[in-house]
Protein backbone atom coordinates (compact mmCIF):
# COMPACT_ATOMS: atom_id res chain seq x y z
CA UNK A 1 0.00 0.00 0.00
CA UNK A 2 1.54 3.43 -0.76
CA UNK A 3 1.07 6.53 0.91
CA UNK A 4 -1.26 9.38 -0.92
CA UNK A 5 1.15 11.92 -0.17
CA UNK A 6 4.74 10.29 -0.21
CA UNK A 7 6.05 12.48 2.56
CA UNK A 8 3.82 10.32 4.57
CA UNK A 9 5.19 6.64 3.45
CA UNK A 10 7.68 6.12 6.20
CA UNK A 11 4.34 6.25 8.51
CA UNK A 12 2.60 2.93 6.19
CA UNK A 13 4.81 0.23 7.89
CA UNK A 14 4.28 1.24 11.46
CA UNK A 15 0.69 1.48 10.62
CA UNK A 16 0.26 -2.11 9.00
CA UNK A 17 2.00 -3.36 12.62
CA UNK A 18 -0.94 -1.86 14.55
CA UNK A 19 -3.17 -2.98 12.38
CA UNK A 20 -2.00 -6.67 12.71
CA UNK A 21 -1.86 -6.23 16.34
CA UNK A 22 -5.12 -5.14 16.53
CA UNK A 23 -6.37 -7.95 14.34
CA UNK A 24 -4.38 -10.30 16.58
CA UNK A 25 -6.21 -9.06 20.12
CA UNK A 26 -9.01 -9.01 18.72
CA UNK A 27 -9.36 -12.66 17.18
CA UNK A 28 -10.06 -15.38 19.21
CA UNK A 29 -7.34 -16.53 21.76
CA UNK A 30 -5.13 -13.28 21.28
CA UNK A 31 -5.45 -12.40 24.63
CA UNK A 32 -8.49 -10.87 25.68
CA UNK A 33 -9.64 -6.97 24.81
CA UNK A 34 -12.38 -4.68 26.30
CA UNK A 35 -13.71 -2.31 23.66
CA UNK A 36 -13.67 1.29 24.88
CA UNK A 37 -16.36 3.02 23.00
CA UNK A 38 -15.45 6.83 21.81
CA UNK A 39 -17.71 8.77 23.50
CA UNK A 40 -16.25 7.77 26.90
CA UNK A 41 -12.49 9.84 25.41
CA UNK A 42 -14.77 12.52 23.31
CA UNK A 43 -17.60 13.11 25.36
CA UNK A 44 -17.70 11.83 28.67
CA UNK A 45 -13.84 12.51 30.02
CA UNK A 46 -14.29 16.38 28.64
CA UNK A 47 -17.71 16.23 30.72
CA UNK A 48 -15.95 14.86 33.96
CA UNK A 49 -13.21 17.27 33.54
CA UNK A 50 -15.65 20.28 33.41
CA UNK A 51 -17.18 18.95 36.06
CA UNK A 52 -14.53 17.57 37.82
CA UNK A 53 -11.07 18.31 37.15
CA UNK A 54 -8.98 16.73 35.27
CA UNK A 55 -7.14 14.32 37.59
CA UNK A 56 -9.70 13.07 39.16
CA UNK A 57 -11.49 12.21 35.23
CA UNK A 58 -8.36 11.04 34.74
CA UNK A 59 -8.42 8.67 37.67
CA UNK A 60 -11.75 7.88 37.52
CA UNK A 61 -11.38 6.92 33.81
CA UNK A 62 -8.43 4.41 34.43
CA UNK A 63 -10.36 2.75 37.60
CA UNK A 64 -13.12 2.44 35.35
CA UNK A 65 -10.87 0.91 32.50
CA UNK A 66 -9.51 -1.18 35.22
CA UNK A 67 -12.92 -2.53 36.10
CA UNK A 68 -13.27 -3.66 32.17
CA UNK A 69 -10.55 -5.22 32.15
CA UNK A 70 -11.20 -6.79 35.37
CA UNK A 71 -14.53 -8.00 34.31
CA UNK A 72 -15.14 -12.03 34.37
CA UNK A 73 -15.78 -12.93 30.93
CA UNK A 74 -17.24 -16.41 30.81
CA UNK A 75 -20.68 -16.81 30.77
CA UNK A 76 -21.41 -19.70 32.82
CA UNK A 77 -20.23 -18.17 36.28
CA UNK A 78 -22.64 -16.25 37.97
CA UNK A 79 -20.79 -13.24 37.97
CA UNK A 80 -20.31 -12.58 34.42
CA UNK A 81 -19.60 -9.12 33.26
CA UNK A 82 -18.64 -8.01 36.98
CA UNK A 83 -15.69 -7.75 38.68
CA UNK A 84 -14.40 -7.60 41.85
CA UNK A 85 -11.07 -6.92 42.91
CA UNK A 86 -10.11 -5.41 46.33
CA UNK A 87 -9.51 -1.77 46.82
CA UNK A 88 -6.41 -2.97 47.92
CA UNK A 89 -5.67 -4.80 44.80
CA UNK A 90 -7.18 -1.75 42.55
CA UNK A 91 -4.91 0.32 44.54
CA UNK A 92 -1.47 -1.62 44.23
CA UNK A 93 -2.52 -2.48 40.12
CA UNK A 94 -2.99 1.60 39.60
CA UNK A 95 -1.21 3.28 41.76
CA UNK A 96 -4.30 5.56 42.92
CA UNK A 97 -4.37 6.30 46.55
CA UNK A 98 -7.17 3.66 48.56
CA UNK A 99 -8.92 6.92 50.07
CA UNK A 100 -9.38 8.28 46.74
CA UNK A 101 -11.08 4.93 44.99
CA UNK A 102 -14.45 5.19 46.87
CA UNK A 103 -15.18 8.71 45.67
CA UNK A 104 -13.82 7.92 42.16
CA UNK A 105 -16.23 4.81 41.59
CA UNK A 106 -19.17 6.95 43.17
CA UNK A 107 -18.64 9.53 40.31
CA UNK A 108 -18.72 6.25 37.74
CA UNK A 109 -22.01 5.37 39.33
CA UNK A 110 -23.16 8.98 39.25
CA UNK A 111 -22.24 8.99 35.65
CA UNK A 112 -23.80 5.43 34.66
CA UNK A 113 -20.99 4.08 34.20
CA UNK A 114 -20.46 1.59 36.64
CA UNK A 115 -23.22 -0.40 38.62
CA UNK A 116 -22.33 -2.04 42.50
CA UNK A 117 -23.57 -4.60 44.60
CA UNK A 118 -22.54 -6.32 47.75
CA UNK A 119 -22.90 -9.89 48.10
CA UNK A 120 -22.41 -12.41 50.55
CA UNK A 121 -18.88 -13.87 50.14
CA UNK A 122 -17.27 -16.46 52.29
CA UNK A 123 -18.62 -15.42 55.34
CA UNK A 124 -17.85 -11.84 54.77
CA UNK A 125 -19.60 -9.01 51.99
CA UNK A 126 -18.19 -8.59 49.23
CA UNK A 127 -18.09 -5.34 46.64
CA UNK A 128 -18.80 -6.59 42.72
CA UNK A 129 -18.49 -3.34 40.17
CA UNK A 130 -20.48 -3.55 36.61
CA UNK A 131 -18.74 -1.52 34.39
CA UNK A 132 -21.42 -0.09 31.64
CA UNK A 133 -19.51 0.40 27.99
CA UNK A 134 -21.60 3.74 27.97
CA UNK A 135 -24.23 5.20 30.29
CA UNK A 136 -28.07 4.99 29.04
CA UNK A 137 -28.21 8.58 28.02
CA UNK A 138 -25.60 7.67 25.35
CA UNK A 139 -28.15 5.15 23.69
CA UNK A 140 -29.04 6.55 20.93
CA UNK A 141 -25.63 8.53 20.03
CA UNK A 142 -24.19 5.04 19.62
CA UNK A 143 -27.52 3.50 17.98
CA UNK A 144 -27.55 6.37 14.99
CA UNK A 145 -23.95 5.47 14.44
CA UNK A 146 -22.45 8.08 14.99
CA UNK A 147 -20.04 6.64 17.18
CA UNK A 148 -17.06 6.40 14.73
Amino acid sequence: MQARDSRYQRLMEPGRTAAAQKHRVLSDGGGGFTPIPHAIYREIMPELVAKYDGATARDALTIYMYLQAHAHGKETNDFYMWAYPTVEQIRRDTGIHGDRIRPLVSIMESEGLVMTEKVAWMGNVKKLYLPLFYPKRYDSYLRDGTDS
